[in-house]
């Protein structure tokens, strides 16, 4: 038996704990200490695990940690340093030329006022060699073993995640493609998965597709690793000739070699040097006609890098980790290629969710050969942990009422066309609301989702909002690639060709520009609160979908527990909230 103990101390930092290789609960710091995106080691969420007695820690076999260079790298610090390069880049851009001087070099960067900046940088980065000491100490500190650690290299973390996580026949082989901003000193693999092993057939350390997305957004005034889909859900409002024309420019920076197998950068290039390129290349350029640009350069050369690989080794069935896969509209064209037979990707597959890796590969390792590991990814706390005690709090401010038919009291408040917040059963682990910490609406009435933003969301205009649908139901409203008939999109990671005669039911949930959906294909197996919503919605409006977004304030993590969860509706708009069988208004 074994009984893993996974720990992310990186970018969206994040705890797991593993029993014979399967998830017993999952925890993203963010989702305990309230920070998004929180970067750093998960302090909160490894105390809450011990506090609620998941685990003794006498009992662990193993203590699997991502990356084997583990950085201390703060959200404060991981900013200032892409700033560091932003401003770097402008005394590039401008021709600033650099004497190979150190004192030349000073001079020029304070008389920038650069120098701060570039000490800082470099300071930090020199400090980072140093933190493996820092991190066994915290994690003594907590009662584990230090010579229980594992460390999980980062790509393999990714690829583990999805091979172990995703695989239906452990002797059916798969390809498996990891593609990110870098971790371990890279940002490309690809492996082959078969029989329990995964062997790695490529890796690259190349100036990255998820490099070029990040810098890009920075550069057009978003925050890099958390706003990347805004460009996406950009991209489809803008003329194709426009978006070429974007796409060539990128194209200069990275390119595919050895019969389009791997990725290389045709010239030395790194944050800096890109940036300058952008701006004296882009500055003056629309946004949107940038981010086109940008996203139909990602789509063709990561699609052909499948395709190439496809032809090398002959293996249809294909796997994909990595934040480059987060892209739904790139995981829509791969899965309509017809190459792929199959296609999954790990759900959120950021770096948060390498712990899944992790703890797949060491239990896969040392203790026994298994694949489909991954089966809820409802992981973490319930609501019911604090409900007595949120309710009696707030109770001054809130009406309270039970209902015995709980799913149909819902779909009737959904289908006046009421906002509803659903916090009940265990929350989701990563950045997807998959209905148990979501906020429902009628799909068909347009004015939903200015409410939604209204009230709560705050989103940008251009931003479209998910379907939630019935998986039995699902091909009446969206065009289901053969790639994707076994599995479906339980998961919310890919977009999906709207049925032209179901658009108006389904309007809010769809993008506006080219009515696509990132649908969620809800099952009673995985998702069983959803799934009996959404039937009953069905049984009232003869449509067998629901909006669903994530159930959170703008600009913080989505709800935790009853507590959370009845402040938000304090201080928004939502019409009503439901935790378990329980209906909660604010008081008039």
């Amino acid at each position: 038996m074994s009984l893993i103990l996974a720990i992310n101390a990186g970018i969206n930092s994040s705890v797991g704990l593993f029993k014979d290789g399967r998830p017993v609960i999952c925890v993203e710091e963010e989702r305990i200490n309230r920070v998004k995106n929180w970067f750093g080691f998960p302090d909160q969420a490894l105390q809450y695990l011990l506090s609620e007695k998941y685990f003794n820690p006498k009992d662990l076999t193993d203590i699997a940690i991502c990356d084997e260079v583990v950085n201390d790298i703060s959200r404060e610090k991981f900013y200032r340093r892409y700033d560091y390069h932003y401003n770097y880049g402008k005394l590039l851009a401008y021709n600033i030329k650099l004497e190979r001087t150190k004192l030349d070099i000073k001079n020029k960067l304070k008389s920038a006022g650069l120098y701060k900046s570039y000490v800082q940088a470099r300071q930090e980065q020199s400090e980072d060699k140093s933190y493996h000491k820092e991190l066994y100490n915290k994690i003594a500190s907590y009662g584990l073993d230090i010579l229980k650690i594992i460390h999980v290299e980062h790509h393999l973390c990714h690829a583990a995640s999805a091979y172990y996580g995703l695989a239906t026949d452990i002797n059916e082989p798969y390809l498996v493609f990891t593609l990110d901003g870098g971790g371990d000193n890279l940002r490309s693999t690809v492996s082959i998965g078969k029989k329990g092993n995964i062997e790695r057939k490529s890796a690259g350390n190349e100036y990255s597709v998820g490099n070029i997305y990040s810098a890009i957004t920075h550069h057009l005034g978003f925050r890099s690793h958390e706003h990347e889909y805004k460009l996406m859900g950009l991209a489809p409002y803008v003329n194709q000739d426009y978006a070429e024309k974007y796409k060539g420019f990128f194209e200069h920076y990275l390119k595919l070699v050895n019969d389009d197998t791997e990725f290389a950068n045709p010239y030395f290039i790194n944050h800096s040097v890109f940036f300058a390129e952008v701006i004296k290349n882009l500055t003056g350029s629309r946004f949107d006609n940038i981010a086109a640009g940008l996203q139909a350069f990602t789509e063709e050369i990561v699609v052909r890098w499948v395709k190439g690989n496809i032809r090398k080794y002959g293996i249809k069935k294909i796997l994909c980790s990595g934040g480059v896969f987060m892209n739904v509209k790139l995981n829509k064209l791969l899965s309509q290629l017809p190459e792929v037979e199959y296609i999954d990707v790990f759900p959120s597959c950021g770096d948060e969710s390498n712990i899944f890796g992790a703890a797949f590969h060491v239990h896969n390792s040392k203790y026994n050969k298994a694949c489909s590991l991954l089966s809820s990814y409802t992981l973490g706390p319930a609501p019911s942990n604090d409900l007595t005690t949120a309710l009696e709090k707030y109770k001054g401010h809130i009406t309270i009422e039970q209902s015995d038919s709980i799913y149909e009291s819902v779909a009737a408040m959904l289908s006046d066309n009421m906002i509803v917040a659903h916090c009940s059963g265990n929350m989701e682990f990563g950045a997807r609301a998959l209905g148990n910490r979501s906020i429902l609406a009628n799909p068909s009435q347009m004015q939903n989702i200015n409410k939604i933003n209204k009230s709560v969301k705050k989103r940008d205009f251009w931003m479209p909002f998910a379907p939630a649908m019935l998986w039995e139901d699902a091909h009446t409203m969206i065009n289901i690639p053969s790639s994707l008939a076994q599995q479906g999109s339980p998961y919310m990671m890919f977009a999906f060709d709207t049925k032209v005669n179901m658009r108006d039911n389904i309007i809010c949930g769809i993008h506006q520009a080219d009515f696509t959906a990132r649908a969620q294909t809800v099952t009673q197996e995985k998702h069983p609160a959803l799934h009996a919503i959404i039937k009953a919605f069905k049984a009232k409006t003869g449509t067998p979908c629901v909006l669903n977004t994530s159930f959170n304030l703008h600009g913080y993590p989505i709800v935790t527990n009853t507590k959370q969860a009845v402040e938000v509706l304090l201080n928004s708009e939502i019409d009503v909230l439901v935790i378990d069988n329980y209906i909660i208004r604010r008081k008039q």
